[in-house]
Formats: structure tokens, sequence, C-alpha cells
């Protein structure tokens, strides 16, 4: 992944302290987070006087979704999460819910192609393709 900084100059964006920790903490976590989750994250991880206001991120991230750096997720939780936006997974992709962990992640390795046709014939204005089940890490606790 490239750094930040470099991601944010790629689509004309200054990049300020907020906006850089924003999109650092997303593509480290490796899986979708909520405002709430990166609100809580950047409270301690930025080292500045005043804290980064719930505003300034919630501007952040209707910004990065605007324009295609983070994608929102609905996983059924009521509460949106949101992603880093890959490059192979410009389409539409699954997503993962645990029912176990809470964690909700993209599924590079299913994209589903016919309903990709669809979108050809019609104007399509959303797609949630979320998978619920137990992943990989939870399901390893069973056996």
């Amino acid at each position: 992944m490239r750094r930040p900084e470099k991601i944010l100059q790629d689509h004309a964006i200054v990049p300020t302290i907020a906006r850089i920790e924003v999109i650092e903490y997303i593509i480290n976590k490796k899986t979708a987070c909520s405002l709430k989750e990166l609100q809580q994250a950047l409270a301690i991880t930025i080292q500045q006087e005043k804290p980064v206001l719930k505003t300034t991120i919630y501007r952040t991230i209707d910004l990065f979704e605007e324009i295609g750096i983070v994608h929102k997720i609905d996983d059924g939780t009521e509460t949106a999460k949101y992603a880093i936006t890959k490059q192979e997974l410009k389409d539409w992709h699954f997503h993962f819910h645990c029912l176990e962990c809470g964690e909700t992640f993209c599924l590079a390795e299913i994209i589903p192609k016919r309903l990709l046709a669809i979108g050809k014939r019609h104007q399509i204005k959303e797609v949630n393709l979320v998978l619920k089940g137990i992943c990989e890490k939870c399901n390893q606790t069973y056996f």
C-alpha cells in the first residue's frame, strides 16, 4: 500500500494531519471501522494539544468516500463502517461480517461477475453484498 500522503496527493487533497491519520488508521486496521472507532483511535494517536474534532473526522470520511478513497459498508449492525477502496475492488465485491468478533472486511477473492452484467442493463444506485458468519480467526477457537 502506498503512503497516506501519496494517496491524498494523487487525489489532489491537501494532506492535513487529521486526513493523514484517518487514512493511515483505516489502511493499518485491515478491517472496516466505524466513525466512533476512528474518533476513539485518533484521540489516542494524535499528539496535539487539541484532539481531532468529531466533525473533522466526519467531513474527512465524507470527502474520502466521495472521491473513492474509502467505501461505506452496511453490515447490518446499524453502524456504518468504512474500508479503504483497493484498486482491484473498485467494482462490486462481497463483505464478510463476523457474528462472533464483530469485524467486517472486504473479500477481494469473490467478485460477482454476473452482477456486473446486470449493471449494463439497469441503472444501479446501491449494492450491499454482505456475508455473515464466523471468520477464520474466530472459527479456529472452535477446533
